[in-house]
């Protein structure tokens, strides 16, 4: 799961800001609610949620060294020395960047970038109040933290994102001049805000608010009202609770700290949060999580943990793959996209193992297993191929069944003794008698496959430089030997021994089509030859298939 360092984000959100401004998302759960919260309180008060961690030579996130990046427009020539005075002087300054830090962790709609312990509150304040001080025109202020561009990159901020915290500064001013700063003006607030807002594409990297799940999915409200409670129809943990085979597995948990922390887990696939690192937040805010006692690692969470309504029984992948179930049923009820509930499902399969009592049952857990034929000397009749398997030298190879069942992925390795690398047609045949033709006469634009027609490519193979088909190959296999001369070996020669099938006239699936499919039974690797002249041997064929339950 990606994390994203949250610190960087607040710094140059806020602190970052400020400085073009001068003139005047283990324990799996939600809190239920989907709204997001303002601040209305001690500023204060909800500012110290915001973690503190020291800063070393090593951090990067919040620009602990100067930087001479532009930062926005009109920094230099906005300066307004009468400003600091109408702000409050620094203590002015001190308390505004309290009150903007105070809005955004009380933010649900953004909190999830800066209630995590990574990020670093104290250090995120001190620039900010050194921001507006120097934008103030207050005497002694020098702003040396990172500037907008460099702070942003990589973090995939929203459009959306940065207008919310663009709204949540506006409240900030409005506070600030109705409370310390009675001198501030409604220009001195629209100057701060337009300055903020121009910073837009500095900032901004997800213009779409489309390029994560987590965006997609409504941010943090938005997998709030997914988890929901279990009393929300339609909700995550009402499907969970409601399910005979599953409630007895929660009997007296916290479901309030259950859901905080499964909003959590759900933020933190491609989302700004950051499972386990919880921080003591704002009153109302991720309840039932604090410093002192973060989401759990799935794992010791889960062990030793029985079903009390069916007798004691352990945690089974089945019950695993059931939760995903009811997660689904949410995700339609909040009218997610289907590809996108798909996505979210299966970023959580990896959790599966650290939960269940047996892993190798959960979904996703897989097995490589290869299989293979050397040193075969299986001589192919010169010209015969005429399309069928009847006609080519074929290598039968059994693959048995171990409850590893399912085919997940297949590569073939072929290793050919040949002077023309064209005249030669390979295919692999499944169980279930599928064909897949992985080359057909390279180099040649063959009318059909039927073995008419010779020579496309006439340089040479080598059972000592074997070939590897799969769908992560890196050549077409059509382009096989493209660049070399008659006495050149393919691979040995070009480096290239990877290769994407490529069917040519036999019109037919590919690789992909074999993953679903039974992986026990007889698989064939056939190879045939279309023209005269050299004598092409198949040597080695090695079949490797990933295998699932």
């Amino acid at each position: 799961m990606r994390t994203i360092p949250g610190r960087a984000l607040a710094l140059a959100l806020v602190a970052g800001c400020a400085d073009d401004v001068a003139q005047p998302t283990g324990e799996p759960t939600t809190s239920g609610e989907a709204t997001t919260t303002s601040s209305t309180g001690d500023a204060t008060a909800m500012a110290t949620a915001l973690p503190v961690t020291s800063t070393t030579g090593t951090t990067t996130s919040d620009g602990t060294t100067a930087t001479s990046e532009p930062t926005g427009p009109g920094t230099t020539d906005m300066v307004d020395e009468a400003l600091c005075m109408r702000l409050g002087g620094p203590d002015g300054a001190e308390a505004l960047a309290i009150a903007i830090a105070g809005q955004v962790v009380a933010d649900d709609r953004i909190n999830a970038y800066f209630l995590n312990a990574q990020f670093d509150g104290g250090r995120f304040i001190d620039c900010l109040i050194d921001q507006l001080a120097t934008l103030a025109g207050c005497p002694g202020a020098t702003y040396t933290c990172k500037g907008m561009k460099s702070a942003h990159t990589g973090l995939g901020v929203s459009a959306i994102d940065f207008s919310d915290f663009v709204a949540d500064v506006a409240t900030a001013l409005d506070a600030h001049q109705a409370g310390p700063a009675p001198l501030l003006t409604e220009a001195d607030k629209a100057a701060l805000v337009d300055s903020l807002a121009a910073m837009e594409a500095e900032v901004v990297e997800d213009a779409g608010d489309d390029a994560t799940l987590y965006q997609r999915l409504g941010r943090k409200p938005g997998l709030q009202a997914v988890v929901g409670a279990p009393e929300a129809a339609g909700s995550w943990l009402a499907g969970v609770t409601a399910d005979a085979t599953l409630s007895g597995f929660f009997a007296g948990i916290d479901e309030v700290r259950f859901g905080t922390c499964l909003v959590r887990q759900l933020a933190s696939v491609d989302g700004p949060a950051v499972y386990g690192e919880e921080v003591d937040p704002p009153p109302g805010i991720e309840p039932g999580v604090s410093a002192a006692s973060p989401c759990r690692a799935m794992q010791p969470v889960h062990m030793g943990v029985t079903n009390e309504s069916l007798g004691g029984a352990p945690i089974t992948a089945a019950d695993f793959v059931a939760m995903l179930g009811h997660l689904a049923v949410a995700l339609t009820d909040a009218a997610a996209d289907d590809d996108d509930a798909a996505a979210l499902q299966k970023a959580l399969e990896p959790l599966c193992p650290e939960m269940v009592v047996d892993p190798e049952d959960c979904p996703g857990v897989t097995e490589v297993e290869e299989f293979a034929e050397v040193d075969l000397g299986a001589a192919l009749e010169d010209g015969f191929y005429d399309g069928t398997p009847a006609t080519m030298a074929c290598v039968t190879l059994v693959v048995p069944a171990t409850g590893f069942d399912v085919v997940e992925g297949v590569e073939v390795e072929v290793g050919i003794d040949t002077g023309y690398a064209g005249d030669l047609t390979i295919k692999l045949l499944s169980p279930a008698a599928e064909t897949v033709t992985l080359v057909s006469r390279p180099g040649l634009d063959e009318g059909a496959d039927d073995g008419s027609g010779c020579s496309g490519d006439n340089s040479n193979l080598s059972a000592t430089a074997p070939l590897t088909f799969s769908l992560a190959g890196e050549k077409d296999a059509e382009l096989m030997g493209d660049g070399l001369g008659t006495d050149e070996v393919i691979c040995k020669d070009d480096m290239a021994c990877s290769y994407t099938p490529n069917p040519g006239a036999a019109i037919g699936p590919d690789l992909a089509s074999l993953a679903g499919s039974a992986a026990p039974g007889e698989w064939q690797v056939c190879a045939g030859d279309s023209c005269g002249g050299f004598t092409a041997t198949l040597q080695l064929v090695r079949l490797r298939l990933t295998r699932g339950k």
